[in-house]
């Protein structure tokens, strides 16, 4: 099996990658691994070659203690704050937000498919989440979490 549970190979991407993501692509969520970072980066790659054939991001275990600061330093500060910030490193070259959710599981189900039904396209300014899921630019994402005053789960996808 490959990343996140997904077949090694698959039929439908015989001929590689495509160049726009599988209309209203949605899969099941694979299950947990009780494990929210684990749980994170098989989804992105299941998004990632599920609905584009696009081959899997590596999980960036050094990155996620940045992305964790990322993170807590957002709940109290606002979406990216960390990142604009600057404040540790390493923070990756790029960053998606997932603010105040019920869960990390709600993070992983819910807001990861919502970055990623924003694309197709190319301007950032309205694709962004999609545009760094769907990158080739990079290789590797660091997932960070937090809980902020309120219980709501604040998480940060960094991408490398």
């Amino acid at each position: 099996l490959g990343s996140g549970g997904e077949p090694a190979s698959d039929e439908r991407c015989g001929k590689g990658a495509l160049s726009r993501p599988r209309a209203n692509c949605a899969p099941a969520p694979p299950p947990s691994t009780g494990n929210s970072y684990d749980d994170c980066v098989a989804r992105i790659n299941q998004l990632r070659w599920r609905c584009q054939c696009l081959p899997p991001l590596g999980r960036w275990k050094g990155g996620e203690t940045c992305a964790n600061k990322h993170a807590k330093h957002d709940s109290k500060r606002g979406i990216h704050s960390g990142f604009n910030d600057g404040i540790c490193k390493p923070a990756g070259l790029a960053q998606n937000e997932c603010p105040a959710w019920p869960s990390k599981r709600g993070v992983v189900e819910g807001c990861l498919q919502a970055m990623w039904d924003e694309g197709p396209g190319k301007r950032f300014s309205k694709h962004g989440h999609y545009v760094n899921m769907s990158s080739p630019r990079y290789e590797r994402v660091a997932c960070g979490f937090a809980e902020d005053a309120d219980g709501k789960t604040w998480s940060v996808q960094n991408f490398r």
